[in-house]
């Protein structure tokens, strides 16, 4: 079976596997900083290369941030959007084919 990983270039680190339904985009290997919790040590497999394509597309898109949600006194629901520019380029990601085997130990 062929899937897809996502890997930095200069680090040689694959895109890992999210514990909860956070986003990716908190992935960001070329800041020097350890990775956030929310991550596996399982890389993320993807079944397409255009499924990896749309992924480095999205992690671009959405720099390191953080978004909130609060309720105003009208009773209506507003967002707080916080985003950090972490400097990062798509040029930096590079698709790899990753092959599964499954046999007997």
């Amino acid at each position: 079976m062929i899937y897809y990983a996502i890997r930095h270039k200069a680090s040689q680190s694959i895109m890992p596997l999210a514990k909860r339904n956070r986003g990716y985009s908190h992935w960001n290997p070329g800041n020097g900083k350890p990775e956030v919790k929310i991550f596996t040590s399982i890389p993320r497999l993807l079944e397409s290369e255009k499924q990896a394509k749309k992924c480095i597309s999205m992690w671009f898109s959405f720099p390191n941030g953080k978004q909130s949600s609060y309720q105003t006194y009208d009773g209506e629901w507003d967002d707080i959007i916080d985003f950090k520019p972490d400097n990062r380029k798509k040029e930096d990601l590079e698709i790899v084919e990753v092959e599964v085997k499954i046999g007997r130990i």
